[in-house]
């Protein structure tokens, strides 16, 4: 299940922000991972904070998974379980949230996944 875009360990994920300057707050954790992915938070959810910034959850969610659509990663686990993310590869994302750095209310970057995530000195965050 770690993919290191979407789900990594607790430990791991914590140590990352730390090295690009955020500090992370309370993730959300399936089979022991959290998960980066901002589909499964809901929107204005803050996933980590530099001295200046934040890192919110921003926008909406389509899924198609196994013939049906979801609004919410979240649907997708309450329908068909955890094992899902098991065959995560296989949700069909047709709309999708996006993580956004705001400094002072304002928008300065937005990225999908941890690979994309920049240092908050970047931003002066």
């Amino acid at each position: 299940m770690i993919d290191l875009r979407n789900f990594i360990s607790e430990k791991a994920l914590d140590l990352f922000l730390q090295t690009k300057g955020w500090k992370l707050l309370e993730p959300i954790v399936i089979k022991e991972h959290a998960v980066f992915k901002p589909d499964f938070y809901t929107n204005s959810t803050i996933i980590a904070k530099g001295k200046y910034g934040s890192i919110v959850a921003v926008g909406n969610t389509l899924i198609n998974y196994k013939e049906e659509s979801f609004n919410c990663a979240n649907d997708v686990i309450l329908k068909h379980g955890e094992e899902a993310i098991e065959d995560f590869e296989n949700w069909e994302f047709e709309e999708e949230m996006e993580w956004v750095i705001f400094k002072n209310g304002d928008w300065l970057h937005s990225f999908s996944n941890l690979l994309e995530l920049p240092k908050a000195s970047k931003y002066r965050c």
